[in-house]
């Protein structure tokens, strides 16, 4: 594609053309293209067959498509990338899921971005405009197979990788600027929340909620559930909050564990968890008592959103008792080290801010609040990742979003789950 070509239609504000001319095997990306341009004569064939068999013709295009994006990752899996051993880093049916997300965003979801922009954005033709996309996302597609399919990784960080453009390879580095707002977003965070306590406000979010409300919250967690909301530094109005380079996502989530006393709850927290009803993402803990009231806590934490990434965590917990009825805890992350191939003889510890982007930081706000037989337990979270690319961040935020969401879910469950199970034994 030449480079009046690719700035007349703008492609040049995507980066994929640097990431092409400067980063892949000519060879490898030919075979791409021949394995690409053999799913659509697959295609075309398996409409024709299906049609004939009197399917409709949706059907018939559905399982074609299918057949197509089976057939090319077959032969990507046996020549395309034949030399990348990928069996090392996922199975089979892990890289045919991820080639096949892959392809769904950028065929379906992509070509209607793309097309949009540059009919609007260069005035393009809609013919021409769906024969630029097609250009555009079959280089994301070889892209995001050569760097996440048929590698370690996810389909996320392949979309971000691309359209970011600016990324040099899949690492992404935390700038300083970034590491400073989220600091000033968390100092905004515990002044409030100190503020709340100097004025006898309700110590819980949930006793905010109108009458009505709190009683079908109450509700729900007697019946174990975990209710788990978005925050904002001061309002509810979102759980994200965009910054340069980086986005934080904060959220806030109860629990009720029955039958306990607040101070064996306080207790148990405090020591090593044990193997048994230890937290479903936590793969190893340690810690290291300080002060009566404060430690220093080792985690080695695994996150899976189609694919694993675990992390070597350090966080400052500091214990506070208020009252007889109720306690707070904070727990301050001071160092995310995101570890590459975890658990193999290939295991290595990418540099700190300097990985795929996923977790740079995780802070934790606790309180808990004893309540009838049991203790309500909160948690606010403040978590800091990679920003999202405007072009792509729509269909990537869902994950996102999610990913931060359930983790609240999991670590509470864990809580609520771990003393139950003492309880019962």
């Amino acid at each position: 594609m030449s480079h009046r070509l690719i700035h007349r239609l703008g492609i040049h504000r995507l980066g994929v053309h640097r990431l092409l001319v400067h980063r892949f095997s000519g060879a490898r990306l030919g075979r791409f293209v021949i394995a690409g341009a053999g799913g659509f004569v697959v295609q075309i064939l398996a409409v024709a067959l299906l049609l004939h068999l009197e399917l409709h013709y949706l059907v018939a295009t559905v399982m074609a498509v299918e057949a197509a994006i089976i057939v090319n990752f077959f032969v990507h899996e046996h020549w395309t990338f034949r030399d990348r051993g990928g069996a090392a880093a996922a199975t089979m049916l892990e890289r045919l899921i991820r080639y096949h997300v892959l392809v769904s965003l950028t065929s379906v979801l992509g070509s209607i971005l793309l097309s949009a922009y540059f009919v609007e954005a260069t005035g393009l033709h809609p013919v021409a405009a769906n024969v630029a996309s097609i250009v555009v996302l079959s280089a994301i597609n070889f892209i995001g197979a050569d760097r996440l399919v048929f590698r370690a990784g996810m389909v996320v960080a392949a979309t971000l990788g691309v359209a970011g453009g600016a990324y040099a390879g899949g690492d992404v580095i935390l700038q300083p600027k970034t590491a400073r707002e989220f600091a000033r977003y968390a100092a905004t965070v515990e002044a409030r929340r100190a503020q709340e306590l100097a004025s006898n406000a309700p110590f819980l979010d949930i006793e905010r909620k109108a009458p009505a409300d709190l009683a079908h919250a109450i509700a729900a967690l007697k019946r174990g559930e975990v209710v788990v909301s978005k925050a904002a530094v001061r309002d509810g109005s979102s759980s994200e909050f965009a910054l340069d380079g980086g986005l934080i996502n904060h959220w806030r989530g109860t629990v009720f564990v029955p039958k306990v006393k607040l101070d064996h709850l306080l207790k148990v927290l405090q020591d090593p968890q044990s193997n048994q009803h230890k937290q479903e993402d936590v793969v190893s803990s340690r810690v290291v008592p300080r002060g009566p009231d404060t430690q220093k806590l080792y985690l080695r934490i695994k996150r899976t959103k189609l694919v694993t990434v675990v992390y070597d965590t350090e966080y400052d917990v500091e214990y506070k008792r208020l009252a007889a009825d109720r306690a707070l805890s904070n727990s301050v992350s001071t160092k995310i080290v995101e570890i590459e191939n975890a658990g193999t003889s290939r295991e290595r510890a990418l540099p700190e801010g300097n990985d795929n982007g996923y977790m740079w930081r995780l802070n934790s706000y606790w309180r808990y609040k004893q309540y009838e037989d049991g203790v309500l337990v909160e948690v606010e979270s403040l978590s800091l990742s990679r920003d999202l690319p405007a072009i792509i961040g729509p269909l990537i935020r869902p994950i996102v979003t999610s990913t931060a969401s359930e983790s609240i879910t999991r670590t509470l469950a864990a809580v609520r789950g771990r003393f139950r199970a003492r309880a019962d034994s």
